[in-house]
């Protein structure tokens, strides 16, 4: 009996260190929706290559001993997979307000701030509420609360597939006001890729965006957290977003 125990003992033993070693190779499924341009991501092909989303989770898959698996997916899916999903781990550089439902988040760590951007053809607009009715160039899926709150029904969306086309819609007098997050915007007039005759912008709002963390990941919250602040502790994420200035 005491022999047989014994092994019966081993065998639980190995099976756990098993587990313990598949749990530590797994890799770290990273969200990326596939509406986001440079500077925070690069898309070959349909595979995130570069930018800011792709050097952060690196960065963060190397802190927590993973390799980065990232997953580009459509953003009326990112919700879903972080809710219900079993390869999605996290997606960064939201806030809670953006993605509701999800209830873990890490802490703040990546600065932006959201821009009101206005031609030269009209007047420049001193306060959000002075917009009410105009039409306003927002991203399809976006969610803009400042702007929700400020104007409420007032606040009339000309929808676009991503920031740049609004840009370009600024650009051939196509529209007069859209909204633009101050990272994109400086990184795109450093390429020099858009001709623009534009008011001092207005900023909406500034902030430090998160990482939403799904219930099923195997990383904890503290073990997120944690390699965050051992990344800010050691210039890392500065770095990042410098690459892009």
């Amino acid at each position: 009996m005491k022999l047989a125990r014994c092994r019966w003992l081993v065998v639980q033993a190995v099976a756990l260190l098993c587990a313990a070693l598949a749990h530590a190779r797994a890799p770290l499924h990273v969200l990326v929706d596939n509406s986001t341009e440079m500077p925070q991501g690069r898309f070959e092909r349909g595979y995130l290559v570069g930018g800011i989303h792709f050097d952060v989770g690196q960065a963060l898959a190397g802190k927590l001993g993973r390799e980065a698996n990232f997953r580009v997916l459509p953003r009326k899916r990112v919700i879903d997979e972080l809710l219900h999903g079993q390869q999605a781990d996290l997606i960064c550089g939201y806030l809670p307000q953006w993605l509701p439902g999800v209830t873990a988040w890490s802490r703040p760590f990546l600065p932006d701030e959201q821009w009101l951007l206005s031609g030269r053809t009209v007047p420049a607009p001193r306060k959000l509420a002075e917009l009410a009715g105009q039409r306003i160039g927002t991203v399809l899926g976006f969610v803009y609360p400042e702007m929700q709150q400020q104007l409420g029904t007032g606040f009339v969306r000309e929808e676009a597939p991503d920031a740049g086309a609004n840009l370009r819609k600024l650009s051939l007098g196509r529209m007069q006001h859209a909204i633009v997050g101050r990272l994109q915007f400086e990184y795109q007039m450093r390429l020099g890729g858009y001709k623009l005759d534009l008011h001092a912008p207005l900023v909406i709002s500034s902030y430090q965006s998160q990482c939403a963390l799904s219930r099923h990941s195997t990383v904890s919250l503290a073990e997120l957290d944690k390699a965050i602040a051992e990344l800010q502790a050691e210039g890392g994420i500065q770095r990042i977003l410098a690459k892009y200035r």
